[in-house]
């Protein structure tokens, strides 16, 4: 496995590791419980060696990506980053991904944020589509790196950190910011639990300085956060990600349409890009065969990947689940899975046979007993 620039500061805290992608990844620093609790009502902050970095640059990499996204890049306001996902020509996604415009060493230039997982499939993809003669890339994932910082306190205490103010910001929206001699890279984003957040993407040698600034500033409400509790936040927020939600076989409209990410995902009014096609006939016969859904499974276990959903009359297979966790502000079990169409929020399916046990299809993002969405505000 390759070592993430922070991997000394994280075992000195206390991190048990996983893996992502040939990286390792914080999965723990010893109770879950309160790195989730602080991105609840404090800040956490989280070394996003889940993520990769693409830098794209040259005569014009905007025209070049626009070409390859589901968003329109070329539209987007200064300042503005946009969320998109990639395709192959029959719709499946390649990769989802955050592109930011900003000024580099050889002028203009493009950053592209993506799961590692996606990594692999979309450096395939830019190599067969991008000619080098209107636009360069190269993976910067292995001299830079990502920490996000999520929780009522985020924006305070980053705002320390860098001494200066930040504003309010809409999710991708981004500023640029000097830290230990370089500029940094700020965008905020709803990611964790709708908590309002911010990824700051900076060179190699500026992540542990971050590091420590963002845990010394914010002492003694802010701690370090896994990979484990990000994603239950993630799911209680239901969001997909790429490699668990969002996979080859899945078209982008059957994981954002019922759960309200389709306007910051696709542009129905930009040109040409591949897969575009599939997605427009979609949108002219109103309908996918199935949706992303929340599930509420009460005290059951959380179900592996892929365990089979059925429906409670007829006993056919209607679907599968995908990630799943222990919600603490749910106070059970919940998941994210594929459901038919007819099946809406408040329907009842079977999970892992066609006598097992009923569970609850809800609504994403996911609501608090009294009504409230856990996601709030752009998303809402």
């Amino acid at each position: 496995m390759t070592d993430s620039p922070l991997e000394r500061r994280l075992a000195a805290g206390g991190a048990v590791f996983g893996e992502i992608a040939g990286r390792p990844v914080a999965r723990h620093f010893g109770d879950s419980l309160a790195e989730y609790r602080a991105a609840r009502e404090g800040a956490a902050i989280a070394d996003r060696a889940d993520l990769a970095q693409i830098r794209m640059w040259g005569r014009d990499p905007v025209k070049m990506l626009n070409g390859l996204i589901t968003n329109d890049l070329a539209r987007a306001a200064p300042g503005q980053g946009v969320y998109a996902t990639m395709l192959t020509a029959k719709g499946r996604t390649i990769a989802e991904l955050r592109v930011f415009r900003r000024t580099g060493a050889d002028g203009p230039e493009l950053l592209l944020v993506l799961p590692r997982e996606a990594l692999e499939g979309t450096r395939a993809h830019l190599k067969k589509f991008v000619p080098p003669m209107f636009a360069r890339w190269e993976d910067v994932s292995e001299r830079s790196g990502t920490v996000g910082v999520y929780g009522p306190e985020a924006r305070r205490l980053l705002g320390r950190t860098l001494g200066q103010e930040v504003p309010e910001m809409k999710e991708d929206e981004h500023l640029e910011a000097p830290f230990f001699g370089q500029p940094v890279l700020v965008a905020a984003t709803r990611y964790a639990g709708g908590e309002e957040g911010f990824d700051i993407f900076a060179p190699g040698d500026a992540l542990p300085p971050l590091w420590d600034a963002l845990l010394e500033g914010g002492a003694p409400t802010a701690r370090p956060l896994g990979f484990g509790a990000l994603e239950t936040l993630r799911i209680e927020a239901g969001r997909p990600r790429y490699g668990a939600e969002l996979t080859e076989e899945v078209i982008p409209t059957e994981a954002f349409e019922a759960t309200g990410m389709m306007p910051r995902a696709v542009s129905f009014t930009k040109g040409c890009y591949t897969g575009q096609e599939v997605i427009i006939r979609i949108a002219h016969r109103g309908h996918v065969n199935r949706h992303l859904r929340g599930l509420l499974m009460g005290d059951s276990p959380a179900p592996s990947y892929r365990t089979p959903l059925y429906h409670p009359e007829s006993g056919k297979q209607i679907g599968w689940t995908a990630s799943a966790a222990v919600s603490p502000l749910l106070n059970q079990t919940v998941a994210l899975g594929f459901v038919r169409r007819e099946l809406l929020p408040g329907a009842t399916v079977r999970l892992g046979a066609a006598d097992g046990r009923l569970v609850t299809v809800a609504e994403l993002p996911f609501r608090l007993p009294n009504g409230t969405p856990v996601l709030r505000g752009e998303a809402e």
